[in-house]
């Protein structure tokens, strides 16, 4: 029985002990880097034990099991404190507790709480971009700014983040990467960039800047603050304006006359900082084109115009088609093309010359006008060849140059025809010559040259049939007057009447003659 009684307080103590409540911790909160704050873990309603002969012992411990404090007493509760709160303040606590029994000196376990701590950054500057508008060209540098101000000191132990993304996504690309963390100690401002060299028509999109105080080490236990701006940036593509021009649009197979000179013209309208790049090209009678790089000299070829300029030889018959192409360096998606086509003549006859004429008949030359259409080959002549029926042998005159500019049509040539024969029926004909051979004009004719000046002369006879005879030389030309019934005859090509009058007085008409 005295046994029992001495077992019986133990067994009331630790039926007592069984009732003791858990520690606890207050509701986690987001607690902001560096603020004061302290950590408190309480067992409450413990007045039963008072005075008794137990002791409570609480530690909280904190991340990777440190103690950071511990308290022997028959208080209720225990804290910790951050003075100031840090970023390796973050992370999980626990509160265990014992209860020590002196009578028996035996330690008893009690259950344990646990709370976490999250590190919050007091703040991040918000950012901004320039430009505010984001239209701009193809082919040109641009520039994106992105600036933030920190106002105060961030704390200790963290870093800025400035990262811009296009569309959502990181840029990556190693002249984009933007996250470039520094260490800041005092207030000052942040800026980052995007540089566009040059900006292409894919870089359009909406850009975001964001700005990020994390810390030094990265811990889920602390809450980054991001701030970001945004904007829509749109790329547009200039259209390049190339005019290609040449000397000439045809050209002979023979030197020198095949030589020409093209220039190929660009302009783009915009903020095209970037040279044109100038390429030729030539196609051959409709098949093959192939990179002409011979006889070019680039003399210009920075925006807004630009010029490049070939010299080509060309000795083969054909149809060349050259083409000029201009791009951007840089931005090979700002382009522009023209071409200009090229017929190469290759040997061949003259054409025939048209519309002969003999204009100025006299009594010892004639001038002969003639039209060529087109020159086909050069070096191209022209000369008259002249014969008089029923002589079928012919002369010729001196010979006349053609031009040279195979371009120019219904050229006029005139030779002047001389020491000719007067009052002589001639046939004229003109005669194109070149390298590879001649041609002929259509024949044309005079109805004779005029006759040889000479005195008017007036002669009347008398004759039984009353035949008056009345002859003159004019100019060449001779004219017959009579006078019949009181009317003025006229026989001849002239028109001009005689100084003299003859009258007539045989009733039988009279008979003229042309001497």
């Amino acid at each position: 029985m005295p046994t029992l009684l001495l077992l019986l307080p133990v067994l009331l103590l630790a039926v007592s002990l069984a009732d003791v409540p858990d520690p606890k911790f207050p509701t986690p909160n987001l607690w902001t880097l560096g603020v004061n704050y302290s950590l408190t873990c309480v067992l409450s309603n413990l007045q039963s034990y008072a005075g008794s002969d137990v002791v409570f012992r609480l530690e909280i411990r904190g991340p990777d099991s440190i103690l950071r404090a511990s308290q022997s007493s028959t208080s209720t509760n225990i804290s910790c404190y951050f003075s100031p709160l840090v970023v390796s303040d973050g992370g999980n606590y626990t509160c265990n507790g014992t209860v020590f029994v002196k009578m028996d000196n035996s330690t008893h376990p009690i259950n344990s709480a646990t709370t976490t701590i999250t590190v919050g950054i007091p703040f991040a500057p918000i950012p901004e971009i320039y430009p505010v508008t984001g239209i701009s060209y193809a082919g040109s540098r641009l520039l994106l700014n992105c600036t933030c101000t920190a106002t105060d000191a961030l704390p200790n132990q963290t870093m800025v983040d400035m990262s811009w993304y296009r569309d959502n996504t990181l840029l990556l690309n190693s002249s984009y990467l933007l996250v470039s963390p520094t260490t800041p100690v005092s207030p000052i401002s942040y800026v980052k960039r995007v540089w566009f060299s040059p900006a292409i028509k894919q870089d359009s999109g909406v850009y975001s800047c964001n700005v990020t105080i994390r810390p030094m080490v990265p811990s889920t236990y602390v809450h980054s603050q991001v701030q970001s701006a945004s904007f829509k940036l749109t790329i547009t593509v200039p259209m390049v304006g190339v005019s290609l021009q040449s000397s000439s649009q045809q050209a002979l197979a023979i030197l020198p006359y095949n030589e020409l000179h093209l220039m190929c013209s660009a302009t783009v309208v915009g903020a095209v900082t970037y040279p044109f790049i100038f390429s030729w090209n030539l196609v051959v009678n409709g098949s093959g084109q192939v990179a002409v790089t011979d006889g070019i000299n680039t003399t210009d070829s920075f925006p807004p115009v630009g010029f490049s300029l070939a010299q080509v030889t060309l000795t083969s018959p054909g149809v060349y088609v050259y083409s000029c192409s201009v791009t951007i360096s840089e931005a090979s998606e700002i382009s522009g093309t023209s071409q200009t086509t090229i017929t190469v003549s290759g040997p061949s006859l003259p054409l025939s010359p048209t519309n002969p004429q003999a204009l100025e008949v006299n009594s010892s030359s004639v001038s002969v006008t003639w039209t060529v259409t087109k020159v086909t080959f050069t070096p191209e002549v022209y000369r008259v060849r002249f014969w008089s029926p029923p002589n079928t042998s012919y002369a010729t005159s001196d010979e006349v140059n053609g031009t040279h500019d195979i371009s120019v049509e219904d050229m006029q040539y005139t030779i002047l025809l001389t020491s000719l024969t007067a009052n002589t029926h001639y046939v004229f004909q003109v005669e194109a010559i070149n390298t590879i051979g001649s041609t002929l004009s259509a024949t044309f004719q005079t109805y004779g040259t005029s006759k040889e000046k000479f005195p008017v002369l007036a002669v009347a006879l008398s004759v039984p049939l009353g035949l008056v005879v009345m002859t003159g030389l004019i100019a060449g030309l001779v004219a017959v007057l009579c006078y019949r019934r009181n009317e003025m005859c006229t026989i001849g090509k002239s028109k001009r009447p005689l100084p003299y009058e003859i009258p007539v007085t045989s009733k039988r008409a009279p008979i003229f003659t042309e001497l």
